[in-house]
């Protein structure tokens, strides 16, 4: 029996000649624009230039990827629709958190259909992501184990692997990854193609079902504190021309300073001031990427609020770890890379190298 059919076979013939590819980044807002078929949103919280880097595979109803980057970031996202996505950290650094859950080193990582994405990394995020479409999990599940996928997830939602099974999951990702990279044509024949999506369906799945009994985790006040950033940030969007105050905050979500500022530090590592600056820093960079034969680094600050343009280029800089000026002479690009060719797991991307 198939339990592969026809599902995203669309996703297949557009992607026919980029089912594999590699890019390498410098600038949060476009990273989060290089992920194939991903709707996402990247808040930079930590000061300095960013990097990062995916690796990414399309094989009809299993997207595979890894992504690497060197600053804190806040993301708010969705996958492609109708999928459920799994997750195992590669490397992890404190101060991160996945819908709500403190972030550990052998966590799966798990969203729902239609679940919508938050993820507050750590300094330095590395991790495996496998996206798979709903009917084949389902399907396979069923036939297979008896089991329902939207069930298993309910009990399991980001709870810590065994060690070994954290492994195991690791290395089927990477083994996956890395052969593909080495004998691309795989993906050109249906066999092949198949065996590849089976492979990372079976892992996910083990995954899934090595932890399931264990009871859910309660994610307490993190959930309501991340509800409060994200109705904040809706709030702050839909008035890119009104530089908003912390009162105008506390008014808007009827709740204290106090109590708003707790939030934004248990979310994000930043108080409620940083944030509604790092907002607009963000906005105003977006529209210095787009440029054009109009756009001033003057005129975008106003646009976004700022009126003292010596301090908007030290809060500009010290964010992004170039002057406003530079990012609209000299945008950053995505560059299309070549695949690691080093041996190992830890060896395939590295960002410091």
């Amino acid at each position: 029996m198939s339990f592969f059919g026809n599902s995203h076979a669309g996703a297949d013939d557009a992607t026919a000649d980029r089912q594999v590819c590699c890019v390498t980044t410098e600038d949060p807002c476009q990273h989060a624009e290089s992920l194939p078929q991903w709707s996402q949103e990247y808040l930079q919280l930590s000061p300095g230039g960013f990097r990062g880097r995916i690796i990414e595979m399309s094989c009809g109803p299993v997207q595979l990827f890894r992504e690497s980057m060197d600053q804190a970031i806040d993301e708010k996202g969705h996958p492609r629709p109708s999928s459920y996505t799994f997750g195992v950290p590669i490397r992890v650094h404190p101060d991160g958190y996945w819908q709500a859950h403190t972030l550990e080193r052998d966590s799966l990582l798990t969203l729902s259909p239609c679940e919508e994405l938050h993820f507050r990394t750590p300094k330095t995020s590395d991790i495996f992501v496998s996206v798979i479409d709903c009917d084949t999990l389902d399907s396979y599940a069923e036939t297979v184990i008896g089991c329902e996928v939207a069930s298993l997830i309910a009990r399991a939602q980001m709870q810590t692997l065994e060690e070994a099974a954290a492994a195991r999951y690791r290395h089927v990702l990477h083994e996956v990854l890395s052969c593909v990279q080495g004998t691309p044509e795989v993906l050109m024949h249906e066999a092949s193609r198949r065996a590849v999506s089976e492979s990372v369906i079976n892992a996910s799945l083990t995954a899934l079902l090595s932890i399931s009994g264990q009871p859910e985790r309660n994610r307490g006040g993190h959930a309501i504190h991340r509800s409060i950033v994200e109705r904040a940030r809706s709030f702050i969007l839909s008035r890119p021309d009104s530089p908003l105050t912390v009162s105008d905050l506390s008014t808007h979500l009827k709740m204290s300073r106090r109590g708003l500022h707790h939030a934004f530090s248990n979310v994000l590592g930043i108080n409620p001031v940083t944030f509604l600056r790092y907002v607009r820093l963000h906005g105003a960079r977006k529209a210095l990427l787009k440029g054009g034969p109009e756009a001033s680094v003057s005129t975008i600050a106003c646009t976004w609020g700022f009126w003292h343009m010596g301090m908007f280029s030290s809060y500009y800089k010290a964010l992004f770890g170039e002057s406003p000026s530079s990012t609209l002479r000299h945008p950053p690009r995505v560059r299309t890379d070549s695949w690691p060719q080093h041996g190992g797991e830890s060896a395939l991307f590295d960002l410091m190298d």
